[in-house]
């Protein structure tokens, strides 16, 4: 029913406008400054908002994806209000009020071509394929190079009224080139975000195809339709639904409980997943494969720790790129393994104190392995310390407290945990009551506090959901 429904609010505004056009006696001039001032005010002030939510999520989660579309909601707040405030009789009058109406073309075309070309940069492949090697840390001054755009935009909107008119982006042939370049962009994003739908079928990203869509009927009212007339004011009420339903949709979605990470992660699909790092990554899988088949008595063990690694780094609320290093080395920490002779990694029975020696030199061993690849250099740092503990008692370099690289830290807690649930040739496995009260004992000597209180955290908000469920 939600398709057809969501089918049925396009067609709907698309026939009205047609029948208006058709019929010119039933299409009124209705020039009302104030209500357009209000209506246009009431559209920047929902995307100005939905803007700083997902500037919020952008910073949790660390991705370019979230940031352009982020930008493109903070585009559309400041150019439309432009166009809010250069309505003609609301600030502009006398020779200014001449100029004012061309202003408020210019912001029309404008508030929707700049928006979709950050909205398609969210969507591109390019920006999927190149989000891992992108440093995040200039993401800030993106914000603040758009926020100083759109600050001029708007002073010389109102100081130098005949600048702006003068711009020929209100004026064909430029506004029907940028109209349908907008609309083409504005396609192109629907398409892609109904790709996650399909799959999904979470709320978010059925509403944000629909925003999508109504920006694109906005669009072409915006480019057909006559200045003031009945039908013309149809794009101004699209526009108001669309922004409004991803506004709404997200308040809906934090409502429930979850958080702006969780939400748009889900809606973008950019939640870290252990599985997927095993197919886009051949050397990780056939290292994993290798350790998976040396030691027979772990089997599964590297993917769960790794689940439970990135789980923990997801409840710290540490960035994506993050939570894809700690998927990586927690597939990989056991890889030194490989090393290990059988006889002592399959012995059924407690190790002597020289095969414990042995034993311990699988994370060295792990690292001259992931050392030879150049892309796994920060895991290999890891998997090097994924034995080391906060009080220095750990190996092979006995370090202390933050020498130790963090996703280690988490790594360990991660590691401890499945070791002390899963069956061993020497004992049976713990409950999970008496695997968390061991644990919380060594929690803050041999374990990193803040990571243990985030997998206690992220265990009792998961068996919440399985009972929900």
């Amino acid at each position: 029913m939600a398709p057809a429904a969501a089918l049925g609010s396009l067609l709907f505004p698309l026939g009205i406008f047609a029948w208006l056009r058709a019929h010119p006696t039933a299409d009124p001039s209705v020039v009302v400054p104030l209500q357009h001032f209000e209506i246009v005010t009431t559209v920047s002030l929902l995307a100005f908002g939905l803007a700083i939510l997902l500037a919020i999520a952008a910073v949790q989660i660390a991705q370019y994806r979230i940031l352009f579309l982020c930008l493109g909601f903070m585009a559309m707040g400041g150019i439309f209000a432009v166009h809010a405030i250069d309505t003609p009789g609301i600030l502009q009058v006398g020779e200014d009020g001449a100029y004012a109406g061309a202003v408020v073309g210019v912001s029309a075309y404008l508030s929707l071509f700049v928006p979709a070309l950050f909205f398609a940069a969210s969507y591109t492949p390019l920006t999927a394929a190149f989000e891992r090697r992108l440093p995040f840390s200039p993401a800030g001054w993106l914000i603040v190079l758009l926020g100083t755009a759109l600050l001029v935009y708007g002073a010389l909107a109102i100081v130098s009224t005949e600048l702006i008119a003068s711009l020929p982006f209100g004026v064909r042939p430029w506004s029907t080139a940028m109209a349908a370049t907008t609309i083409g962009l504005l396609l192109f994003s629907a398409w892609r975000q109904a790709r996650s739908y399909l799959v999904a079928r979470l709320p978010l990203q059925g509403v944000l195809v629909l925003s999508f869509m109504l920006l694109v009927e906005a669009q072409v009212i915006m480019m057909l339709g006559q200045v003031w007339h009945l039908s013309w004011w149809l794009y101004h009420l699209l526009m108001l639904v669309g922004v409004g339903l991803a506004v709404w949709s997200l308040a809906a979605q934090r409502a429930k409980g979850l958080s702006l990470r969780a939400v748009m992660e889900a809606t973008l699909e950019l939640e870290v997943k252990v599985g997927a790092e095993l197919i886009h990554a051949e050397s990780i899988a056939a290292l994993a494969a290798a350790v998976e088949a040396k030691d027979e008595n772990t089997r599964g063990h590297n993917t769960r720790v790794a689940e439970l690694a990135v789980r923990i780094g997801r409840a710290m609320e540490l960035p994506t790129d993050t939570l894809r290093t700690l998927a990586r080395a927690g597939l990989l920490h056991d890889v030194g393994k490989i090393g290990i002779p059988d006889a002592i990694l399959n012995k059924p029975g407690p190790l002597d104190p020289e095969e414990w020696t042995v034993i311990k030199t699988h994370p060295a061993l792990g690292q001259e392995i992931l050392a030879r690849v150049p892309s796994l250099h920060r895991e290999a740092e890891i998997v090097i310390a994924h034995h080391e503990r906060v009080d220095g008692s750990g190996y092979p370099h006995a370090l202390r407290g933050d020498q130790i690289p963090l996703e280690a830290r988490i790594l360990a807690v991660a590691d401890t945990y499945d070791v002390l649930i899963s069956d061993r040739p020497y004992r049976k496995a713990f409950d999970q009551e008496r695997a968390l009260r061991i644990l919380g004992e060594e929690s803050g000597t041999h374990l990193w506090e803040p990571a243990v209180r985030a997998l206690i955290r992220s265990l009792g908000e998961l068996e919440d959901r399985r009972a929900a469920a």
